[in-house]
């Protein structure tokens, strides 16, 4: 069935706006007494999903999953009632899951693995001069190609999901115990259907003598030989992303020494981050950007051609001939801080 699924992914590459009603009267848990499922698909400019409620016939115990989120979110945490992860609830929880989840999938792949540990291990700047945020994912090479991501669920600690995933009506001010668990979809499809075109595959962007660098709509993953490691993946619940995911985030990826340097997309705003990745360590951050110097110059970032708007000359990064960064000034703060300062 999985209906929900393909309605948020369609929204993702089409523009649809659309509310669809279900109800389905089945004896679904065996009890001799008929219970009633009810789903709500909503597909909408910028967010959409749906949910079911599923009412036992016997105690009127209403039940409900549901996976209505934003198209910005690459990920989104569809919390579970204890009540439902009862024995005697099994079969209600494996209806609702047909309705809502995608294929489950028992661990994650290495690009929402990216996004998991960089959760947990991301740290907000206060004042420095060149970085906003640190993320560390302690990433390290892995041997053969890199796997394709696709859109799946996996079951979750509660715990974990709290700091990874933005706090949802659902979960907010909830109690949780320390063995809750609820399921996380990751929607990796979106990596390779963007507006107007399916990718197939990782494009390759740029090397040196050491590394490759290969991207997706919204990854970007560094080789060594015969091996490889997810260096980024917009999360807007620990970077930044696009208002809608259809739009490809990751623009320009740039190599300079043993660093990556990523320009990420944030349609429709046309201001953009700046990431500065060093791929050995995978530790990385968001480059501090003034773009208010742009405007006391008289200078309209739209108004710019895309190579004034970002460039690297003379081993800096150049924004509208205005803003310029020095490369080597950025590779020695990404040291300090694996050395950890």
């Amino acid at each position: 069935m999985q209906k929900l699924y393909f309605l948020f992914f369609l929204v993702l590459t089409l523009q649809l706006s659309a509310q669809h009603t279900s109800i389905t009267a089945e004896d679904f848990n065996h009890d001799g007494i008929e219970d009633q499922l009810k789903c709500t698909y909503e597909i909408g400019s910028t967010f959409g999903g749906g949910t079911c409620e599923l009412v036992d016939g016997k105690t009127k115990t209403k039940f409900k999953l549901s996976n209505y989120g934003c198209y910005c979110a690459i990920k989104k945490r569809v919390y579970v009632h204890p009540e439902l992860r009862k024995k005697e609830n099994e079969y209600f929880l494996f209806t609702l899951k047909k309705e809502i989840l995608p294929q489950f999938k028992p661990i994650p792949d290495q690009s929402l693995y990216w996004i998991i540990k960089s959760g947990l291990n991301t740290s907000k700047l206060q004042e420095h001069p060149y970085f906003e945020l640190i993320f560390e994912p302690g990433s390290t090479w892995r041997q053969g190609e890199p796997e394709l991501p696709f859109t799946y669920s996996i079951d979750i600690a509660g715990a974990t999901l709290s700091k990874i995933v933005t706090e949802q009506p659902e979960t907010s001010g909830k109690q949780l115990t320390a063995d809750h668990k609820d399921y996380l979809v990751y929607y990796g499809d979106t990596h390779f259907a963007i507006e107007n075109e399916t990718l197939k595959t990782f494009i390759p962007v740029t090397k040196n003598e050491s590394y490759e660098l290969l991207k997706t709509a919204h990854g970007v993953v560094a080789k060594k030989g015969n091996t490889h490691k997810w260096l980024f993946v917009s999360d807007m619940d620990i970077n930044a992303s696009p208002q809608k995911l259809r739009w490809a985030s990751i623009e320009e990826v740039f190599l300079y020494k043993n660093m990556a340097i990523v320009k990420q997309n944030l349609a429709p705003d046309a201001e953009f981050h700046i990431y500065a990745i060093d791929i050995e360590t995978g530790k990385g951050g968001n480059l501090v950007i003034d773009f208010d110097l742009l405007l006391e110059n008289d200078i309209e970032l739209t108004n710019l051609k895309p190579q004034e708007r970002f460039s690297i000359q003379n081993k800096s990064l150049v924004i509208g001939n205005q803003i310029k960064i020095p490369l080597e000034k950025i590779q020695q703060e990404l040291m300090l801080f694996t050395k950890g300062k």
